[in-house]
C-alpha cells in the first residue's frame, strides 16, 4: 500500500488532476495549503537565506493544494503517476508542484482492513 502525495502549485489543474483518480477509482483529499516562502513573506521574517526567496514569491500566487491518495495497488499507483506527469506536461519545471510516494506501513478506515481480512 501506498500514500501518494501532490503539492500542486498550478491549481488551474486541480479538475482535471482529480478527474485521473477518479477515472482509475481512487479516492483522494485536497488541503489548501501555501509554501515556506509565502509564510515568511507574510511574517516578515528577517532571515539572510530566505530573502531571495520573498523575491522570487512577490507576485506569484503564494497558494497551492496538497492533494493525498492512499493506494493498495502498485500497478495502480504507477498509472496514477504516469498519467498525473502526462497532465501536468513537465511537473519537473519549478512552480508546477512536487509529486512524492512514500510506503503506508498500516491504515485503518474506509473498511480496509474487512476486505482484506476476507
Amino acid at each position: 500500500m501506498y500514500a501518494l502525495f501532490l503539492v500542486l502549485n498550478k491549481v488551474d489543474k486541480l479538475d482535471d488532476v482529480l478527474d485521473i483518480f477518479y477515472h482509475l477509482n481512487l479516492g483522494a483529499t485536497v488541503i489548501d495549503s501555501e509554501g515556506m516562502g509565502k509564510v515568511l513573506l507574510e511574517h516578515d521574517v528577517d532571515v539572510p537565506v530566505f530573502s531571495g526567496i520573498k523575491k522570487l514569491i512577490e507576485g506569484h500566487k503564494p497558494y497551492n493544494k496538497t492533494i493525498m491518495s492512499v493506494i493498495r495497488d502498485e500497478k495502480i499507483l504507477r498509472k496514477a503517476v504516469d498519467k498525473i506527469k502526462e497532465e501536468l506536461n513537465y511537473i519537473e519545471k519549478p512552480g508546477i508542484g512536487f509529486l512524492f510516494v512514500l510506503p503506508v506501513v498500516e491504515c485503518h478506515g474506509f473498511g480496509l482492513h474487512e476486505t482484506e481480512n476476507k
